[in-house]
């Protein structure tokens, strides 16, 4: 089992943060530029979250579909899964969005998403005294413990990060 990339958004949905261990697909394949991917996979979730906010059953008060949501609100959408990937979601209360992309067999990762929210990044980027709030960072230290957090939770090995470094 493997993760394949990592994406981090601000609550405006721009990308702050990229990682890429295994894509066997470029991007240039794809979307065209790495700046297109982000936005279309931010697109993805922000669309595919308000269509579940939409069809929740328990909600008597459904929002039109598109319909800017309060963070939190409404059902949450938590992963899919294709023949290839499975992309994991989680959004945390101050709006930052998480989304991992791993092998379709990983089980479900909202506990791990929600340790390396709170374990990895605010541990290492939030109180970090140089990072701006909502903007881009690069960090050696938050690389190096999130792969040593994937790799504990077996959901990396270490031919991965030799390849994603090289």
């Amino acid at each position: 089992m493997g993760c394949f990339n990592l994406y981090i958004f601000n609550r405006q949905g721009t990308c702050i943060y990229y990682h890429e261990w295994f894509r066997p697909k470029s991007v240039k394949q794809g979307a065209g530029t790495l700046a297109d991917d982000q936005k279309q996979m931010f697109g993805l979730f922000w669309t595919l979250s308000n269509f579940c906010a939409t069809l929740d059953p328990k909600d008597q008060t459904k929002p039109q579909l598109g319909t800017p949501r309060k963070i939190g609100q409404g059902c949450k959408f938590k992963s899919f899964t294709t023949s290839s990937y499975k992309c994991n979601f989680l959004e945390v209360p101050s709006g930052i969005k998480l989304v991992l992309n791993t092998h379709r067999e990983a089980p479900d990762l909202t506990d791990v998403l929600q340790a390396l929210y709170d374990d990895i990044f605010v541990e290492y980027v939030v109180k970090n005294p140089l990072y701006v709030p909502g903007q881009p960072f690069q960090s050696d230290q938050f690389v190096n413990a999130l792969n040593a957090f994937l790799r504990q939770n077996g959901l990396l090995q270490q031919q991965q990060i030799m390849a994603a470094a090289s």
